[in-house]
């Protein structure tokens, strides 16, 4: 499969260059990108130009942009989600991105059951229209506390949420603090992010 996104619904350029920082010696790399990209109309067009061969499964990636407030996060989402709804093998719904300020705020319990919710209601109209129910998949930060866990894998299991990506990438740096690069600002991946990413695999897949 290949998943593509993040897509907002307005073009943005994302975060100033430099923005993608190696670290080769740890495996791992340091991005603030920042849902850089043409917006969701481009990328519409782009998969429905592109030959679609196999049977290989398309992901796409939504996310809202950098100046909608979290307050009308749901608009964006909403937007982007029936855009690319007739093209999705599943869809993820991003809110956990380090490098757009205050996303990961949707992943509190109210924002996200508020969220989650109007989005369920939006794909319920869509199934409708076009025949076809999509997964929906909710990708989660690897910082969460374990009790923030507790409450995310309550949510999604309440709200029959069809899957969780775990995770986004890191604000932590220890595994890497000893690197002149690990005072750059963005999320941190690769392999000092496999330890914590299994780790709250395992409590969710627990839970």
């Amino acid at each position: 499969f290949v998943e593509i996104g993040t897509v907002t619904p307005r073009p943005q350029p994302g975060n100033p260059k430099p923005r993608m920082f190696r670290l080769p010696q740890y495996q791992a790399l340091i991005n603030r990108l920042g849902f850089n990209n043409e917006g969701v109309d481009a990328l519409v067009r782009n998969v429905e130009k592109a030959r679609r061969k196999g049977d290989g499964i398309l992901g796409i990636n939504i996310g809202k942009n950098k100046d909608t407030p979290n307050e009308d996060a749901a608009s964006d989402y909403i937007h982007c989600l029936e855009k690319v709804y007739p093209l999705a093998d599943y869809i993820t719904i991003n809110i956990s991105s380090p490098n757009t300020a205050g996303l990961r705020e949707l992943q509190e319990e109210q924002a996200l059951r508020r969220l989650l919710g109007d989005l369920q209601e939006a794909r319920e109209r869509l199934w409708t229209r076009h025949g076809r129910r999509v997964p929906m998949l909710v990708k989660v930060a690897p910082d969460l506390a374990d009790e923030d866990i507790d409450v995310t894998a309550r949510v999604l299991t309440e709200m029959q949420v069809d899957g969780v990506i775990a995770t986004n990438t890191t604000v932590s740096r220890i595994a890497v603090h000893q690197h002149p690069l690990s005072k750059e600002v963005g999320g941190l991946s690769g392999e000092p992010l496999m330890a914590k990413s299994t780790a709250v695999l395992r409590m969710l897949r627990t839970r």
